[in-house]
């Protein structure tokens, strides 16, 4: 008996054998296959472990090298986040590469660099440099844009007349985020006090108009209009206060700004004024707002008016929901306007080649320049459509994607529409108790059936 148990298990050993070699090798296989092929799952809601589209797109589009040195110390708490963040960036890019170096044990090297300060980065490429005290996704893309491009673009604000501008850090009037977020894209933001004789400078990639309150000077809106002509591109932020004479600029070519107020029942949010809406009419094609991870917040939006022609033709890429309608400006919040249907708030048009070869210009017409603020430029999709919207103007479609949400720490923002709110209130208070309410009654019956 004893031998048949024995020859049996000899019998065995071969297939046992084999069986331990191939579980060996599969697992072998996929130690080599997770070391080649890494794969993350980043179940986090806000996807705070994934790159956003905008930093993918800067870095697959890299035609040079960059190297990155970081200087930490071992027992720094930033340095487990700089390692996952340089990782994602050189996973998503062969050309980044990049060393961390400990600020204590390597002094002469950051001395060399000119390094003082724990947490610092700097960015290399091809012979430029650039520094960062206080990384994140967004500037250390910024940087590595500043490197590999080989010249920044200039932003005018035209200012003078009431208009938002870039160096106001008032929450409520003042753009400085907007300036800020315009920077990290490679653009250089300056004022332009007034549109004078010689027009507007030759060194402007585009000009930003943004919600003024007073009427331009003689002369100032032909100005514009020459600038248009001669390729130039424009960018129109009109709130329903802003005067007439800016608003004749965009009539002029094809897309008029009414005197009215968009009002949206379903898509105002929950609590707030009707004239604060989420622009939800997105149109999927047109490159700036298909782009969009989230819809923009507008407040007094102003609608737009289309014109088609042969030479001409305007898009409507923002649009409210289709039960809103136009109230007349000034009227009481609680006016009932007509029709109800979708109102254009955003409108872009690319003009033809001239005769003698001029490069097209571009202009862009937004009903609404409260979103560019300190206040709301971080609510949802307003920082991507503004820096989205100047990057089209400037013919740079590669920029043009969603960006890393801008999140302050401790914080987190939700917006909830009417419609939505209604929806929370009779699931959550009405179906949900009556529910139990109503399973309670049958046990209730049962029992005393029984």
């Amino acid at each position: 008996m004893a031998r048949q148990t024995v020859r049996r298990g000899i019998r065995r050993l071969p297939a046992l054998v084999l069986g331990t070699l191939g579980l060996l090798g599969c697992a072998a296989l996929v130690i080599v296959l997770a070391y080649r092929h890494s794969v993350r799952l980043d179940l986090t809601p806000e996807r705070n472990y994934t790159l956003s589209p905008h930093a993918r797109r800067i870095l697959t589009g890299l035609d040079r090298d960059v190297h990155v040195t970081v200087f930490v110390r071992s027992a720094d708490a930033r340095t487990p986040f700089l390692k996952d963040l340089l990782w994602r960036v050189a996973n998503a890019s062969p050309r980044v590469r990049y060393d961390f170096v400990d600020l204590n044990r390597s002094p002469a090297l950051a001395h060399q660099y000119g390094i003082e300060r724990y947490g610092a980065l700097v960015v290399e490429s091809g012979g430029r440099r650039r520094d960062i005290s206080n990384p994140s996704e967004g500037t250390l893309l910024s940087a590595v844009l500043a490197v590999t491009r080989p010249s920044e673009r200039v932003a005018y604000f035209l200012t003078g007349h009431g208009e938002h501008a870039p160096t106001d850090s008032d929450r409520k009037l003042g753009c400085s985020s907007a300036a800020r977020a315009l920077e990290e894209d490679l653009f250089r933001v300056r004022e332009l006090p007034l549109v004078g004789p010689d027009g507007v400078p030759a060194d402007a990639s585009v000009v930003v108009v943004a919600g003024p309150r007073k009427d331009l000077l003689p002369g100032e809106a032909a100005r514009l209009d020459a600038y248009l002509d001669r390729g130039g591109a424009l960018l129109l932020l009109l709130d329903p206060e802003s005067p007439g004479t800016i608003a004749a600029v965009a009539a002029g070519r094809g897309i008029t700004p009414l005197d009215e107020v968009v009002i949206d029942p379903e898509r105002r949010l929950a609590s707030g004024e009707g004239v604060t809406i989420l622009v939800s009419g997105l149109t999927p094609t047109f490159l700036v707002s298909g782009t969009l991870a989230a819809p923009p917040v507008f407040s007094r939006a102003r609608p737009l008016r289309l014109a088609s022609g042969d030479e001409t033709r305007a898009i409507g890429f923002l649009q409210s929901g289709a039960g809103s309608y136009a109230v007349a400006v000034g009227a009481a919040a609680d006016a009932v306007g007509g029709p109800r249907s979708a109102q254009v708030v955003g409108a872009a048009v690319a003009f033809p080649t001239t005769a003698d070869g001029v490069k097209p210009g571009r202009l862009m017409v937004l009903g609404d320049a409260d979103f560019t603020t300190n206040a709301f430029l971080d609510y949802l999709g307003n920082r991507d459509l503004l820096v989205n919207a100047v990057n089209w103007l400037t013919r740079d479609e590669s920029l043009i994607a969603a960006r890393a949400q801008q999140k302050e720490t401790g914080r987190e923002q939700f917006f909830v529409t009417e419609a939505q709110g209604r929806m929370a209130f009779w699931l959550a208070a009405v179906a949900q108790p009556a529910v139990f309410f109503a399973f309670g009654v049958f046990v209730f019956i049962r029992r005393r059936l029984a």
